[in-house]
Order: C-alpha cells, then sequence, then structure tokens
C-alpha cells in the first residue's frame, strides 16, 4: 500500500492510489454531471433519476417498483414517487400483477423508450466528441476497467450491508 505524502486528514494515514482513483472517478462524474446538466437534461426533459429508472425497465423487462428499487440501492417510497411522475408524464405503464393484485407490474412505454434512447443517442455523442482522442480499443479497456470497479465497490457495500443487517 502506498500513502500520500500529504494527507487530506492532518494525522490520518491514506492509501494514494485508492485516493487517486477517488479523486478522478469524482472528477469524471462532475464532468459526465456537467454535460447533462448543459447539454443533455434540458432538452429531453427527462431527470437522471428517471432516466434510471426507464434504463432499468429497459433492460430488465416489466417488474414490481420494489425490484427497481432495490437494483437502484433507493427506498421503495423513493422509486414508488418517481414511477407516479413517470406514469404521468406517460413513460411507464402499470398493471395489477396477476400474482399479487396489491401490486403493480410496471413496465417503459414506447414514449419512455424513445425518450430514454434520445438522451442515450445524446450522450453518446458527447462523450464521442469529448473524447475524439482515444480510439475504440482504449474506450472499451477504459469502460471494462469501470465496470469492474463498480463491481467490485458494490459488492463490498452489498456485504457491508448484509452483516449490518445480520449483525456478522
Amino acid at each position: 500500500m502506498q500513502l500520500a505524502q500529504h494527507p487530506l486528514v492532518p494525522g490520518e494515514e491514506r492509501d494514494a492510489s485508492a485516493q487517486e482513483l477517488l479523486e478522478g472517478v469524482s472528477s469524471l462524474i462532475r464532468a459526465v454531471r456537467c454535460i447533462e446538466h448543459k447539454h443533455l437534461m434540458p432538452e429531453n426533459g427527462l431527470r437522471r433519476s428517471d432516466a434510471s429508472v426507464l434504463k432499468v425497465l429497459m433492460r430488465d423487462g416489466e417488474q414490481r417498483g420494489g425490484e427497481i428499487a432495490a437494483k437502484l440501492g433507493v427506498d421503495a417510497s423513493v422509486v414508488s414517487r418517481q414511477l407516479t411522475t413517470l406514469e404521468a408524464d406517460g413513460l411507464v405503464s402499470r398493471r395489477p400483477d396477476p400474482v399479487d393484485a396489491r401490486v403493480g407490474l410496471i413496465r417503459v412505454s414506447d414514449d419512455g423508450r424513445a425518450r430514454l434512447g434520445a438522451l442515450y443517442s445524446a450522450y453518446t455523442k458527447q462523450l464521442r466528441s469529448a473524447l475524439a482522442d482515444f480510439d475504440d480499443d482504449a474506450l472499451s479497456d477504459a469502460a471494462n476497467v469501470l465496470q469492474r470497479l463498480a463491481r467490485a465497490v458494490t459488492e463490498a457495500a452489498d456485504s457491508v450491508r448484509r452483516s449490518n443487517t445480520t449483525g456478522d
């Protein structure tokens, strides 16, 4: 483990590599959010949280709101409010679950599919322009590393959550 020469908090040792990764990821997130706020979200009318819900529905198909919440790592009440808005906007539809009529199954509508597709098309165009100096292989390698990092962090967070729940 390499320790940073100048820790951010006096008296606290820092793992320089992990700190550099954290700062790099934070910078990347800020840059992507800048593109969202300045160029993409106002045109499309979707909030980031709306896009996240629609993406889960596009990827995994029709499902209960609680399943969406679990996949996004948020409380079911948060997703419930989002779904109400998305349904009012015609971006999702609900139907009773045939197994349990008290619960609704949610699916993305054609309009929701089109809006999410347009958003990601605009994202792709903006990112391709910003990353013009990187070839396809470099972008693919970077995507693979980021996905591996995301899986590792998610698994660690899930492990902590499980141990906190079970008391292990």
